[in-house]
Parts: structure tokens; sequence; C-alpha cells
């Protein structure tokens, strides 16, 4: 029989959904290297780009790296709500909790947005007329993308410093842990100068493992 702790089950199952945020991490920068890593983009002479896009072992490998990244996105959610779980456990009010929900909501749709765009016109010469490659929509995916996936991180930078918030008040994490979090959350709307994205991965990544392997700390606490 499952322990309980303030009259709520502590259940495996959301231990196991605590840890799909390492599992994000993973795909998601395995898928990012997949799709990114060699391709050719707006730095790129126009004829470069066109017969490195003409290759359609090269659109595959674009298409698997959408692939990786989407199904980042799927584990992500569930990370989401054991995140959710985990900081309503001490906030009365519902706050932190809403902005960890909306806030990481809001990061996983326009991540898949970004990525689905991108994927898209990449690998658009699939359904052109003699598979012809338009460079400039391609230099315009790459950026729109980007910009897309960056303005994202307003909501997981939210998301990161409620729930930091939330666990360094109820004593879950010490203070210099939760100010770092929010630091972090901080930093991560600067998403847009790439480095930032390395340390909310960083995060996701910590905190992850952290709820899976001492899950009583974010358990709901004992009143008597």
């Amino acid at each position: 029989m499952e322990a309980a702790v303030g009259g709520r089950p502590r259940t495996g199952f959301a231990r196991w959904a605590a840890l799909s945020g390492a599992v994000y991490v993973l795909l998601f920068v395995v898928g990012t290297i997949v799709l990114f890593s060699g391709a050719k983009g707006g730095d790129d002479p126009p004829a470069t780009v066109i017969k490195w896009y003409s290759d359609s072992g090269h659109r595959d490998r674009v298409n698997f790296g959408w692939i990786l990244i989407g199904l980042s996105i799927f584990f992500l959610l569930w990370f989401i709500a054991a995140l959710r779980r985990a900081v309503n456990a001490g906030d009365p009010d519902g706050i932190l909790t809403s902005v960890v929900t909306i806030g990481g909501s809001i990061y996983a749709a326009l991540a898949l947005v970004a990525v689905a765009l991108n994927d898209g016109i990449r690998t658009m010469s699939d359904d052109t007329f003699q598979h012809r490659v338009y460079p400039e929509l391609i230099h315009a995916a790459d950026d729109a993308g980007w910009v897309i996936h960056a303005s994202g991180a307003a909501g997981l930078a939210a998301m990161i410093i409620a729930a930091s918030y939330a666990f360094m008040s109820r004593g879950a994490w010490p203070k210099w842990a939760g100010w770092l979090g929010i630091v972090i959350g901080v930093l991560s709307l600067a998403a847009i100068v790439f480095f930032p994205q390395f340390l909310f991965l960083l995060w996701i990544l910590v905190v992850s493992v952290l709820m899976f392997l001492r899950p009583a700390k974010y358990e709901p606490v004992t009143t008597m």
C-alpha cells in the first residue's frame, strides 16, 4: 500500500511523471542537434542551401529532428503536471500553481509551433514543382522559429520563478537554491540570445531528478 502524506497518496505515477522532465531535456537536446547541426541556412550562399536541401536524406534528417523535439514536448507536459502538483502542495492561494501551469503550457505550445514551422518550410521542397528549394524562405523559417521559441521562454521563465519561490518558501529548497532558481528564471527571459536556454534546460533536468529521488519533499506537509 502506498504511503499517504497530508491525506493524499504519494503515487509512483507522480514520481515517474516528474522524471519525464529529464527525458524532455535529453530528447530536446538530441533533436536540436539532429535538426540543426550541419544544416545550411541564411549565412550560406543560396546555391549551397539549394544543394543541401535538395538531398532527400537531409530532409529526412530534419523531419527526424522535428519528431524528437515534438516527442520531448510530450514528456515536458507530464513534467509540468508533476511540477504543478508539487507547487500546489504548499500554495494555498493557488497563484503560484496557476503561473506554473499557464507558463509551462505557453512555452510547450510555442515550442511546438516553432519547430513545426521550421520543419515544414525546410522540407517543403518535397511538395514543390521539381522539388524546388527556396533559400530565402528557409532563412525566414530559421528566424521565425527562433523568435517564436524565444518568446515562449517568457512562459517558461514565469514557471521557473514561481516554482523556485514556492519550494524556497515551504522549505523544500534552501534559500540559496530558491534564489538561484529565480535568477535562472529571470535570465530565461533573454532566451533570444541562446545561452539562457542552457540554464532553463539545466533547471528542468535538476528539478526533475530531485523530485524523482526525493518525492517526500514535494508532497503536502502533514498537519497534526
